[in-house]
This record gives C-alpha cells, sequence and structure tokens, in this order.
C-alpha cells in the first residue's frame, strides 16, 4: 500500500532557455569583474586614484540672487553636491561675488538696461571634479551630467542656491 510515485523530469525548451538566460548572466558578470570594473589610475593633477578613463573636469557655475550672508559662506575648498540628488559637483577653486542685475525694460524711452537687484548678489564658482568626457556631455565620477547651460542647484556647507553651468572646460 505504500506506493510511492516517482516523479521524472524532463528537460523541455523552457528549461534549456531559463538555463541558457542564467549561465550568459554569470559569464556576464565574471567578464565585467574581471577584465575592467576596477582599472584604476592615478590622477597627475590631484594625485588621487580615480577610475580610469577620468580625468580633471574644470567647470564655472554662477548661483544668482543670493543674500549676503548666503554668498559670504561660500569659501575655496567646499565640497560642493547637486542639491536634490546629494551627488557630489566637486570642489570650490574660486570664488567670486558680484551685485545681482537683471535686464528691465525702460518704460519712457522703451531701451533695455541692467539695474542692481537690492540686497542681492550673484556668486561665480569655479569647480574642480573628476569625469568622463561622454556623447552627452561631461559625466562626473559621482554620475551627474554637467553640460554648459544647464540649470544646477547647489548644496554646500551651510548654503544653498540655483543657477547655470557657464562654462565647462575639459582636462
Amino acid at each position: 500500500m505504500s506506493e510511492k510515485k516517482r516523479i521524472k523530469w524532463k528537460l523541455n525548451l523552457f528549461d534549456l532557455i531559463l538555463l541558457a538566460v542564467v549561465l550568459a548572466a554569470a559569464a556576464g558578470l565574471l567578464a565585467w569583474k574581471f577584465m575592467g570594473s576596477n582599472q584604476t589610475v592615478v590622477d597627475p593633477d590631484s594625485g588621487v586614484t580615480v577610475p580610469k578613463g577620468t580625468h580633471t573636469v574644470r567647470y564655472v557655475v554662477e548661483l544668482e540672487q543670493l543674500h549676503l550672508q548666503t554668498a559670504e559662506r561660500i569659501a575655496q575648498g567646499d565640497e560642493i553636491y547637486e542639491r536634490t540628488k546629494k551627488e557630489l559637483m566637486g570642489t570650490v577653486e574660486a570664488v567670486e561675488v558680484n551685485p545681482s542685475r537683471i535686464l528691465s525694460k525702460n518704460q519712457l524711452n522703451g531701451t533695455f538696461l541692467y539695474a542692481e537687484v537690492p540686497e542681492r548678489y550673484n556668486v561665480t564658482m569655479e569647480i574642480t571634479a573628476q569625469g568622463t568626457q561622454q556623447e552627452k556631455g561631461i559625466i562626473l565620477s559621482s554620475g551627474l551630467e554637467i553640460r554648459a547651460g544647464g540649470s544646477v542647484r547647489v548644496l554646500g556647507p551651510g548654503y544653498y542656491g540655483t543657477g547655470y553651468v557657464l562654462s565647462v572646460e575639459r582636462g
């Protein structure tokens, strides 16, 4: 009465496809791990070990219409992060603070002129970071894409602001 039914397993097409996918994924993972994921070099500018293919990127960002107290907090050597994604943007190398100006129309004669905005300042920062040049732009080591003309939201130690990338210098 103790009949045990043996279940026979037969190899079918679905099993072959599943086995091929698993083997291909394992081979791809091993190839990625041993053939190039950890290739690093020493950057000649900074002396820091960086992934192969990266180089020092310098770019200029202008933050617009900041209060004087905020503008004065920005200092050389600050590490700057993207405000929403918290990705490292680089290190501030130079800072310049100027009164904020806007383009306005003179209603009397119809001409346009720049007028200073009271108690507001624009801050121009030169930032350096490690990155790679790709078809779509400069990709920093943190994964952030930098393009001239692109808008940025900057977070620094004790301050934040919004502005634009004015220029990018490829190292």
